[in-house]
């Protein structure tokens, strides 16, 4: 039996051949889940044209439950069904997510996310448990494998945005998705396939002394006093803290450092000056390119770009860039017995991350430049507060709730009779700051037409509705799909016959768009003059790079030692209890990050990313003064 197992097991670079199983499995699990992670938010703002709060919310609730369930899953497979039939089941529940991304439908996309989420929760802790399966109790090289296997974490979390959004931005949301799900059942077939070579040890079973791999086991280790049990445990509830803390403000990557990415930034890298904006009728693209706007590579070469998406893809690349050169820091400070405590790197995780959202504070310093278009007067429904701000009401609630635009820096000065903006007017803003002065009774016939659309589903031959409120002076419209080469065309206006046809559903974003071309005349030029004008404020994607530089830093100096110190904090019996709550901890931070998400566009981007720099900057400081005390109550634990 020893014979077979050995020549089942094999070895490859001196690691067995079931590690790089489990390495492209997890490669490509993660490939599709930031994949799909990366198109998420912007598919929920631009074409569901979801408010920042509602997308915030149900992103916090998917991050959440995503990091919380593993703690389930894990469990589901030590009683009921094993680590491989876990895996199995979790990737084919991703895979069947994933691909459910790709269904234009409501019911589908949150099936969808409940799929990915069972999946995730199954699949996620049940491969790693395999790699450390692989290895007698012992063997030295489990350490290096657990290297190479989040090689493979980060590999997949580097390609996923990077396919995935291009896909997105060459042929539309629908097929980057598509695309994630195709990636999970390449993983799904590579765990199929490799289970046979999957031979694992028993971890619960020590040799007797002197045997080869023997290691104690927890009723074997020596017991230590309650006291200084009692001290490690408060040590790792302050640790728990802390780390809530940092990944509340890491985690502003997916939401509001990805729309930062999408609304204000200036894509191009080698290059200062912003492509210009377009105004095709009512679709206005902050990219320069109009239809067939696809970029060649050779085109490519000669004014570089990435999308608003690849940028999740930075953090992943400075990872694998940066983690040799971290792993060698800390082994040449050891030699010199200079290295830093596990508290003492997790202020320095604490400083990397308020360093990098005061990378974003000038920033957003320079994205704030004004622009401004004559203007008579404000028409309603639209007000102005007493500062001058314009605000208008949410459609989505009953409540009376003011609803700012340009995340409270567009205002109207009477005196001077000018609309100001402070910074990017971006274009959502624009669809609904114009929408809500279309006339009521034309607003009244389009929205009758929409909620017919949605019963009848239209076809290439599409419906067609007579619009007899129609104003004068709105001429012919053409509203497409948001993203992709050949975009569909949703509905077409004839001012002619006053007939609008559509050839799909029209969705929110299509109300709004047509709706805003209906608006009061002298306001729609003024806020597409400030629109125009205000995007040469869009700031370079390398204060981006800079950003996820200094961010990437700090999380090599947090995350991998966490881990490292739960297990070797946390009382021998309940290590699994502790290992739970580190990611509990996770997942409350998921959902805290987009609670500060949901203000991304209600406040200045200067005093969204003040507001990280100074929490991050407090945790540090109150960290560093409980680093001596931490380490006293550590007991000795290096």
């Amino acid at each position: 039996m020893r014979t077979v197992a050995s020549a089942r097991q094999g070895t490859i670079l001196g690691h067995p051949k079931g590690l790089y199983v489990l390495f492209f499995t997890e490669l490509w699990e993660r490939f599709s889940f930031y994949g799909m992670k990366t198109l998420l938010v912007l598919y929920m703002l631009n074409c569901f044209f979801w408010s920042q709060e509602k997308a915030s919310s149900l992103l916090g609730w998917y991050a959440a439950l995503a990091y919380g369930l593993p703690v389930v899953g894990g469990f589901i497979a030590d009683h009921y069904l094993g680590a491989k039939r876990a895996v199995v089941l979790g990737a084919i529940l991703l895979s069947a997510g994933h691909i459910l991304m790709a269904v234009e439908a409501m019911p589908a996309f949150y099936t969808a996310l409940g799929l990915i989420i069972a999946g995730v929760g199954l699949l996620k802790p049940n491969v790693s448990t395999q790699v450390g399966a692989l290895y007698k109790p012992g063997d030295p090289r489990r350490d290096g494998a657990f290297t190479i296997f989040y090689m493979g974490i980060n590999l997949g979390a580097l390609a996923g945005p990077l396919l995935c959004d291009w896909l997105k931005d060459n042929y539309g949301y629908h097929v980057g998705f598509a695309a994630a799900g195709v990636g999970m059942i390449l993983g799904l077939i590579v765990y199929v396939i490799g289970q046979r070579i999957l031979v694992e040890f028993r971890q619960d079973i020590p040799a007797e002394e002197g045997q080869e791999g023997g290691i104690p086991t927890a009723e074997s280790q020596p017991q230590h006093p309650p006291h200084v049990v009692r001290d490690r445990i408060i040590v790792l509830l302050v640790v728990f803290a802390f780390v809530i803390l940092f990944w509340t403000a890491f985690e502003q990557s997916p939401n509001a450092m990805l729309v930062w990415a999408d609304k204000h930034t200036n894509l191009r890298l080698a290059s200062t000056e912003p492509p210009p904006v377009t105004l095709d009728e009512l679709t206005a693209k902050a990219d320069g390119e109009q239809e067939g706007r696809v970029p060649t590579s050779a085109n490519w070469f000669r004014d570089p770009k990435v999308g608003s998406g690849q940028t999740q893809s930075f953090n992943p690349f400075f990872i694998i860039a940066l983690a040799p050169l971290f792993a060698f820091l800390w082994v040449w400070l050891d030699k010199r017995k200079a290295q830093p405590s596990t508290p003492t790197k997790m202020v320095l995780g604490l400083v990397g991350v308020a360093l990098a959202f005061g990378v974003m504070w000038p920033a957003a310093h320079l994205e704030n430049g004004a622009s401004s278009a004559p203007l008579a007067a404000v028409p309603s429904p639209l007000a102005v507060d007493e500062e001058g701000f314009v605000y208008g009401r949410d459609d989505d609630s009953d409540a009376a709730e003011r609803v700012y635009y340009g995340a409270k820096r567009l205002r109207y000065d009477a005196a001077s009779q000018t609309l100001q903006m402070s910074g990017v007017l971006v274009d959502l803003d624009r669809f609904r700051l114009l929408a809500q002065t279309a006339p009521e009774e034309f607003v009244a016939e389009v929205e009758r037409f929409a909620e017919q659309t949605a019963e009848e589903r239209p076809g290439d031959d599409g419906v067609t509705a007579l619009l007899e409120h129609a104003p004068e002076g709105l001429g012919p419209v053409e509203i497409k799909e948001v993203e992709g080469r050949d975009r569909k065309t949703i509905v077409s206006w004839d001012p002619e016959t006053k007939e609008l046809t559509a050839f799909a559903e029209i969705n929110k974003r299509a109300r709004a768009e047509f709706l805003a071309a209906a608006a009061e005349p002298a306001f729609k030029r003024a806020v597409d003059r400030v629109y125009l004008d205000s995007s040469d404020f869009r700031v370079s994607v390398w204060w981006l790079i800079g950003f996820y530089l200094v961010l990437t830093m700090g999380e090599l100096c947090l995350s991998p030692v966490g881990l490292s110190l739960v297990t070797k904090l946390a009382p021998p019996k309940h290590v699994g209890l502790f290992m739970g709550g580190w990611f509990l901890a996770t997942a409350i931070a998921e959902k805290l990050a987009q609670v500060f998400g949901a203000y991304w566009g209600k406040m200045p981007p200067l005093d969204y990313f003040f507001i990280f720099v100074v929490m991050c900057g407090v945790g540090a400081l109150l960290m560093a003064l409980l680093v001596r005390s931490l380490k006293r109550m550590m007991h000795g634990v290096q």
